[in-house]
């Protein structure tokens, strides 16, 4: 049975257990972790940050700050995640009906005249999207406080999610706690002196708002508007965005909070405690509304004890952030007690750490939880962390890869209820995509471009080159499968999984034009962001059929069957969409045996270009693997290497989707090398990862979450219908372990291993089914015990056996060499 009808046998065997999924399924917690091996993973610093990008993010998912830990004048840098300029508007090309036409260009070979067509006819109007911006800063300046103290750290701990300064000025002791409250909804501040301080307690932001203070509280208000208005119609986005108000009240100890110049001022006190609140109208329906939402939260949270408020955010954090962890040395992280930015430096001096990736795994699952909870938007691309108004690329929705990435680490890093948000974003496009896909492209269902908002925006935006790609809302979709995949969730598959894959079907199923050799290719559309060489010398990005157009239509079909068959409905979609998927371009490879990234064998205009989009095959899908298909994992071997060689994986989330590739391709050594790469370049000493080789490159969040993803990749996978365990287990990686780590089919999974070969494998189900569990190289799984007793099981191969699993069962594999 080939890899992909074993997956279906294993998960989807009927529509019957299917339905029953829910009510088989049990939480199961990974078993606690050691309260000493979690406590490491802190990231500190014997100075305050310099600059934005140096400083530590804390963020309940819709509230964020970045802490500096300035000793004299602290800022904190606010973010409420709804802060958006726009607003919902047509922004449909009105020349959108003339798409066949740069289609017909492209059949005809002219591929520049079709350019020049889309750049009229298809790019949005305005063809930029609004921003996010920052809601602002709290500033916190302290009197007699020298610029010189002794014994300063500024932390942050990946345990309990609170950021910490603490110094002595002589024998005065200083100590700052940070952290936002996901259950109270606010952030809390924390001051405290061995001697009464005197502070004064300011709110501003770069521009359009106002701040007033009266009693123990500070009031901004404002609206996100663009920050230089253009006459140009093509750029021109209107005077409008979310209002919002951000609220700082202060409580003392029964201290004089006064009011002056519009700031609190506080003296004569050794505690004082500031609580932050905000809302926006993009959720409350007027000024009186945000005034209310803001009362409600402050109200709620002053009416707590601070200890009770902390020890609520702790509990909450940590039923996430402790579920799983991964260790890769033998022993105590000799290295423990140097600061952090220490220990990424070393790295970039050439030097390994390999008891400091523990922490970086750990960091990119505390990022998540940070922007991303239940209830929330998604995480953009930096998160919910961002100072400016004009950020880099807007800080939106970029869902040629980057909104994508962001949740690969959710599922087996068991972040599984943090998915859905991904999932809300993409509702939010149905109705703009629906309007885009009639008025362009003529079709049902819905399209969504390379980048969305918080408006749910569907068009084509940018430029060319990079706008007109209509696979963004395709690929998110089958986020969707993946979720089902891992949880089992029956009513999840009947009631949202598959009704958005469907529409998507049936977007394609229009979308898809017949080409001169009878397949159906996708197009306008272009391979994202590249460019190829046509004969004449001259360099072009549109084209028809680019390889990832076709891998992720593929992958789209072949969810819609399978979801169709489980749920028994659509028999009649299910045969035209199984029909067009025979007719789809077979991926190829190029003369020089690479995977071919566009459907004529095009020479590359940029050997080292950052996005691997066609290695979506090999990850995140899995339609090339290494025993499935092997002349094409070469090809997509070939493709790695010469990117590599030119100079590739130059931004911090391409060197992360390389170290996945590899690990799909089982090549520990290489993932590894990457790692250090990304470590080396793409990574800041705060942990921050950027967006380019330079020191000055900006921050993105995706590369922060899609390294942690590929080191669960090389530690286990889980596609095609078995378990893999240590499938990419580098030599510098010999003697470790993991815990909590999920694997579809409802399993999570607890491994530990010496000298490279497993010592214990534990997994726990949370459904019924077979599950074929394969040993690393040189050793073989030989039984299966649950509890006591051994689970009848058979023989798959020389390294992997096959047993039933019954939900709510725990077990213990056991291997020989």
């Amino acid at each position: 049975m080939g890899e992909r009808g074993l997956s279906r046998r294993r998960f989807l065997r009927d529509a019957a257990v299917v339905a029953a999924a829910v009510s088989q399924r049990k939480a199961f917690a990974a078993p606690s972790a050691n309260d000493e091996d979690i406590a490491q993973h802190r990231i500190f610093f014997e100075q305050p940050a310099a600059t934005w990008p140096d400083a530590l993010p804390i963020g309940n998912g819709r509230l964020g700050a970045m802490v500096f830990g300035m000793t004299q004048r602290e800022r904190l840098q606010l973010n409420e995640e709804t802060v958006w300029m726009g607003e919902r508007r047509d922004r449909n090309n009105p020349k959108a009906s003339r798409t066949p036409d740069v289609r017909k260009l492209l059949f005809a070979g002219k591929v520049h005249e079709a350019e020049a067509l889309a750049l009229e006819t298809m790019m949005g109007i305005p063809d930029r999207l609004p921003c996010y911006q920052t809601l602002g800063d709290l500033w916190l300046e302290f009197d007699g406080v020298p610029k010189e103290v002794s014994a300063y750290r500024l932390e942050l701990d990946l345990d309990n999610a609170i950021a910490k300064t603490r110094f002595n000025v002589g024998d005065v002791h200083w100590t700052r706690e940070l952290f936002s409250s996901a259950p109270d909804n606010v952030i809390v501040v924390r001051l405290e002196c061995s001697q009464p301080m005197k502070l004064n307690v300011t709110m501003d932001r770069p521009a359009h708002f106002e701040t007033k203070a009266e009693g123990n509280k500070l009031v901004m208000t404002g609206q996100a508007l663009p920050v230089k208005p253009t006459t140009d119609p093509a750029t021109q986005e209107r005077q409008a965005g979310v209002k919002f108000r951000g609220e700082v009240r202060a409580i003392a100890n029964n201290a004089a909070i006064n009011v002056k110049n519009n700031s609190l001022r506080i003296e004569g006190v050794r505690i004082v405690t500031l609580y932050v609140a905000a809302a926006t109208d993009f959720r409350e329906r007027d000024a009186a509304g945000m005034t209310v939402a803001c009362e409600r939260v402050l109200k709620g949270a002053m009416s707590r004890s601070y200890e009770d408020l902390r020890a609520r955010h702790i509990a909450d954090y940590r039923k996430y952030a402790r579920r799983a962890e991964i260790q890769l040395l033998p022993g105590p992280d000799p290295l423990h007690d140097m600061s952090t930015d220490k220990r990424i430096q070393r790295v970039k001096d050439g030097g390994e750490d390999v008891g400091l990736l523990p922490t970086y795994f750990q960091y990119g699952r505390y990022m998540l939880i940070s922007s991303s909870r239940p209830g929330t938007l998604a995480a953009n691309l930096q998160g919910i962390w961002n100072e400016s108004l004009d950020p880099p690329w807007g800080s939106k929705f970029t869902v040629n890869i980057n909104a994508e990435m962001n949740y690969w680490i959710a599922e087996v890093g068991n972040l599984a209820e943090l998915h859905p948000q991904l999932f809300d974003l993409l509702d939010s496009t149905r109705a703009q995509g629906a309007e885009t896909a009639k008025k362009y492209y003529n079709a049902r269902g819905f399209v969504v471009h390379h980048n969305t908002d918080i408006w749910g925006d569907s068009i084509p935006v940018d430029h060319v080159q990079a706008g007109v790609w209509a696979m963004g809302a395709a690929w998110i979709s089958l986020h969707l499968w993946t979720h089902f995949e891992y949880g089992g969730d029956g009513e999840f598959l009947r009631s949202r999984a598959y009704p958005r894959l469907k529409e998507i079907a049936e977007f394609m199923l229009d979308y898809l034009a017949e080409a001169p050799d009878g397949t159906l290719v996708s197009g306008p559309s272009q391979s994202p962001e590249n460019k190829y060489k046509l004969p004449d010398g001259s360099t072009a990005s549109l084209c028809m059929a680019p390889a990832m157009d076709t891998e992720i239509i593929r992958a789209v079909f072949d969810r819609v069957v399978r979801g169709s068959k489980l749920l028994e409905v659509d028999k009649d979609l299910r045969k035209q969409v199984q029909a067009a998927a025979k007719r789809l371009p077979l991926l190829k490879i190029s003369k020089d045996g690479a995977l071919q990234e566009w459907n004529e064998d095009y020479a590359q205009t940029e050997l080292g270009h950052r996005h691997i989009s066609h290695l979506f095959a090999l990850y995140p899908d899995d339609q090339i693997t290494l025993r499935g298909t092997p002349a094409l994992a070469i090809a997509a071997r070939k493709v790695l290497e010469r990117r590599l060689a030119a100079g590739g994986g130059s931004t911090g989330w391409s060197r992360a989707w390389i170290i996945n590739c590899w690990a799909r391709l089982e090549d520990g050594e290489a993932a590894y090398q990457s790692v250090l790469e990304l470590i080396r370049h793409s990574t800041r000493t705060n942990m921050f990862d950027v967006c380019g080789l330079k020191a000055n490159s900006p921050f993105q969040i995706d590369g922060n979450l899609g390294g942690p993803e590929g080191f669960a990749e090389m530690l286990l996978q889980s596609h095609g219908g078995v378990v893999r365990l240590l499938p990419a287990l580098p030599r510098a990686w010999k003697t470790g372990s993991f815990r909590g780590l999920r694997a579809r089919g409802g399993l999570e999974v607890d491994c530990s291993w010496k000298e490279g070969k497993v010592v214990s494998a534990k997994l726990r189900a949370s459904l019924n089914g077979a599950v074929r569990v394969v040993a690393p190289a040189g050793q073989k799984a030989v039984a299966a015990k649950k509890g006591n007793e051994i689970v009848p099981s058979r023989e798959v191969d020389a390294s992997a056996i096959e047993f039933i699993a019954a939900a709510g069962g725990r077990y213990e594999i056991k291997f020989a060499s």
